[in-house]
């Protein structure tokens, strides 16, 4: 791997072994280690596009492979039967499961849903980050609450 020609050898061969395998998480883990900054600064200059594209080709290959695929986003105009439900209390729980599997993140929770990532992102913040009612309650009067009177739970 100390030649230039090496370092996109092992460049490559991680990216297609990942792709093939549909490790969207592994081949992230990859771009982010310190072999992979090492091979790449070991490259020629005109060999980095190369490896650039390499990797463009393999993250849409590990897209394609992975078990866990993205949902394509549906058009706004979509009918409501065609979207997701939050407030169905089994789709909130799935929410908040696939939440703690995914520690936080939103790409792994929509993966897991089934979603896309702005949906998740939007469910989460909506349902399960909402402030308490008795907070909302709370809110001060006088003009900066005069804004929020209209938004105030009943």
């Amino acid at each position: 791997m100390t030649t230039p020609r090496g370092c996109l050898k092992s460049i490559t061969t991680a990216f297609k072994r990942l792709a093939r395998a549909g490790d969207v998480e592994g081949l992230r883990t990859y771009l982010r280690s310190e072999t992979f900054l090492a091979a790449f600064s070991g490259l020629d200059p005109e060999r980095r596009l190369s490896a650039m594209r390499c990797y463009a080709k393999a993250e849409a290959l590990c897209e394609a492979n992975a078990p866990y695929r993205l949902a394509k986003p549906k058009p706004i105009h979509a009918k409501r039967a065609q979207k997701t439900n939050w407030g169905d209390p089994v789709m909130r729980a799935r929410l908040a499961n696939a939440y703690v599997r995914a520690e936080g993140d939103n790409e792994k929770a929509a993966r897991i849903l089934g979603v896309t990532i702005g949906s998740a992102r939007l469910a989460k913040r909506r349902h399960l980050d909402a402030p308490d009612i008795d907070t909302a309650r709370k809110l001060p009067r006088g003009p900066e609450g005069a804004l929020w009177e209209h938004h105030r739970p009943a």
